[in-house]
């Protein structure tokens, strides 16, 4: 199994440790082989979007040198792929398109996120599964 993780879903499990977003990275983190896949864009994007000041201000509990060693471990876990093809524009938001390319690229079975609505459309096209992490979690067993 391949799966992506859009980075509002780390930003979601980093707010609160309620949710099904927590629940998916803990999850993700004790898997024995990586399933997880991210790119260099990727996780620039997710450096970008986790220390921005207002993002910050959500995350009190962690300081920034937390969370940069935090997107380490996220690297850690991931299977690192390289963007050899770019599918743009495919969606109206670029920062979707670098997130669809590595779901292409890594041949993903699964893109997590919240944002379900902007990635309908290229689903079919492109062969994966869109799903949140609570159905996710579902679709794997490990809540019902």
């Amino acid at each position: 199994m391949r799966i992506v993780c859009d980075t509002n879903v780390w930003l979601s499990a980093l707010t609160s440790n309620q949710g099904a977003s927590h629940l998916l990275i803990r999850w993700l983190f004790e898997q024995e082989h990586g399933i997880h896949f991210a790119s260099i864009p990727f996780i620039l994007e997710l450096e970008d979007v986790l220390l921005r000041p207002k993002n910050l201000s959500r995350m009190p509990h962690f300081s920034t040198e937390e969370l940069k060693r935090f997107i380490d471990d996220i690297c850690h876990i991931s299977n690192h792929q390289e963007i050899h093809f770019l599918w743009r524009p495919q969606i109206k938001d670029p920062k979707d398109d670098m997130v669809l390319e590595l779901v292409v690229n890594a041949q993903a079975d699964y893109l997590i996120t919240f944002n379900t609505k902007d990635f309908k459309p290229v689903v079919d096209k492109f062969n994966f599964q869109l799903c949140t992490p609570k159905e996710f979690l579902q679709l794997q067993g490990v809540i019902s």
